[in-house]
């Protein structure tokens, strides 16, 4: 049984908005929580998801949330890594989510979601933008930082105060998305 708490962040506040609930991936629906669509800031996390209160059939649940997962060499990677296969969109999801776009953030019940950061160089950095997809994917399931797309990135936060770099780990938000260079 497939049963994952769907919050979302507001000014550092992670609120529950509803659940994904089924079997499996084939079959699992999202649903907004009565709590969540009776306050009255409720809005919805997607316009593909307007707030109501039927759940969202499986294929409008896996077009959204499968929509904020990597995708290729980066997505197989993970998969490899997580020991999942890679069409398990819940999985991943679970795996990655702790800080979605969005500012959605995915969990099991009773899961403890915390945040945190880790220090990184300026040449890390620049690593990051040289080597690409190997090493964005190894960072990102470091970061469980869910990032769209099938190029090699991953969030980073950068701290104008101090000037330092640093990656996001939990649901830490990032505040930049470094990319493989495209230049040679």
């Amino acid at each position: 049984m497939e049963d994952l708490i769907i919050s979302l962040e507001r000014e550092g506040v992670l609120r529950p908005v509803g659940r994904i609930v089924g079997n499996n991936s084939s079959d699992s629906c999202f649903a907004y929580s009565d709590n969540y669509l009776q306050s009255e800031d409720a809005a919805p996390i997607s316009l593909s998801l307007p707030l109501q209160t039927e759940p969202f059939s499986p294929a409008q649940t896996r077009n959204f949330f499968e929509g904020l997962l990597p995708e290729g060499f980066t997505r197989r990677n993970l998969a490899q890594w997580m020991h999942i296969a890679e069409g398990d969109y819940l999985s991943l999801l679970h795996g990655l989510g702790r800080e979605c776009l969005g500012a959605l953030c995915v969990s099991v019940p009773g899961e403890a979601v915390n945040a945190s950061y880790s220090r990184i160089t300026e040449d890390e950095v620049r690593q990051l933008a040289a080597e690409g997809a190997a090493k964005s994917a190894e960072l990102v399931l470091k970061s469980h930082l869910s990032l769209t797309g099938a190029s090699g990135k991953v969030g980073l936060y950068y701290d104008s105060g101090n000037g330092a770099w640093y990656l996001p780990q939990g649901t830490a938000p990032s505040t930049h998305i470094v990319e493989r260079s495209r230049a040679r």
